[in-house]
């Protein structure tokens, strides 16, 4: 892929804002949707849809809505990460799910290598001493002793990160799998159905019985 100096341009409204979120809404069959959200300028909010049209691809939709004098840039894609996701250069998404009786365990690995995004000296400056915000909703309860992030409330996490720095999160969670449930309730509903017409026989000779043994 040739760069043509696109990746600079993409940072660049996006860095000098100080402020990029990334929201990762996880699902239970391991469908990712990655969500960029960037307050910037008319001018270079132009400039951003640009970017992320010829450098991340068409896998990407783009929205810009005006607030104000700012404008929000939201960029976004969903894809698989089960067993792997590549969405853009430099993260790998993996996604794990291991079922129980009535349970499953979700586990999230997210891999960022700054080396295959950040490849010029330039690029690197621009993300020096700048943070990026990364929130991710999973389909459980997230377990946060066998998790790698900062902050958790319930499904979701939180976590800032150096984009000049490598690193590995990861998110595990729990959660119920309703449709086992429901098909055991279903289960017991149509036995319950089934043996109603006998019910009244069974407890009559129970009833029976409980009067032999007491008169014996």
């Amino acid at each position: 892929m040739v760069r043509k100096g696109w990746l600079v341009f993409f940072f660049l409204p996006m860095l000098l804002t100080g402020c990029v979120d990334v929201e990762l809404q996880v699902g239970s069959r391991g469908k990712v949707t990655q969500t960029f959200t960037v307050t910037v300028s008319q001018r270079a909010a132009d400039v951003l849809k640009a970017a992320i049209e010829n450098y991340l691809g068409r896998h990407w939709r783009i929205m810009v809505e005006r607030k104000g004098e700012m404008n929000i840039v939201r960029a976004w894609r969903s894809y698989s990460a089960r067993p792997e996701g590549k969405p853009m250069p430099g993260v790998v998404v993996q996604f794990r799910r291991t079922n129980h009786w009535f349970r499953a365990t979700y586990e999230l690995l997210i891999r960022y290598n700054p080396a295959d995004l950040l490849q010029t000296k330039d690029e690197q400056t621009l993300a020096a001493n700048r943070k990026v915000t990364v929130r991710i909703a999973m389909p459980g309860r997230i377990l946060p002793e066998q998790s790698t992030v900062g902050r958790v409330d319930g499904s979701e996490a939180e976590v800032t990160i150096d984009p000049l720095n490598r690193l590995e999160i990861r998110v595990v969670a729990i959660g119920f799998l309703w449709w086992r449930i429901g098909l055991l309730l279903l289960i017991l509903a149509i036995l319950v159905w089934l043996l109603a017409p006998y019910l009244p026989r069974l407890a009559e000779r129970f009833q029976r019985r409980t009067v032999r043994v007491v008169q014996r």
